[in-house]
């Protein structure tokens, strides 16, 4: 009986989650651009080494101010691909699809990247139809870029190799 209330409170929970996110998919962003994406980049825990992310470099559409942000990249056949979370609600993802271009550091290497592309889930045709109808639901999207040319080096603004 004890296992059932555990499992009926999990699942409760996570349908809460699910409310929640649904309702205010921005909860937390404020924390992850002025906390968590700052400290990652400054303490090169993305984009160099073996690091399984990526720092990914664009200009504000409104601002013009160069950004960094630190994302799980997917390598492609012809370039990457990034999971959106907040789908169309993404500021970085909307400043790289205004901006048509951007670069990132990905195990010390610069990467120029053009083409974006906000693909639903579906569109995705790496997806599996499981996850493809899961992340949809949440209102997540997949951003893909094509990979123009790539060189040693960091975003770093003193980096001679860029």
């Amino acid at each position: 009986m004890r296992r059932l209330l555990v499992v009926i409170l999990g699942f409760a929970g996570v349908a809460g989650l699910v409310v929640v996110w649904m309702r205010c998919t921005r909860i937390g962003a404020g924390l992850a651009n002025d906390v968590v994406n700052p400290w990652l980049v400054a303490h090169r825990a993305s984009g160099s080494g073996a690091s399984e992310l990526a720092t990914l470099e664009h200009v504000g559409r409104r601002s013009g101010i160069r950004r960094l942000t630190p994302l799980h990249a997917i390598p492609t056949d012809d370039g990457v691909r990034f999971a959106v979370p907040l789908g169309d609600r993404s500021e970085w993802a909307r400043n790289v699809v205004a901006a048509g271009r951007c670069r990132m550091q990905y195990h010390d290497m610069v990467v120029d990247l053009d083409a974006p592309r906000l693909l639903a889930p579906v569109e995705d045709s790496a997806m599996g139809p499981i996850s493809a109808r899961i992340t949809g639901w949440l209102g997540w999207k997949y951003l893909t870029l094509h990979r123009i040319g790539e060189q040693p080096g960091s975003l770093e603004p003193g980096d001679a190799t860029r």
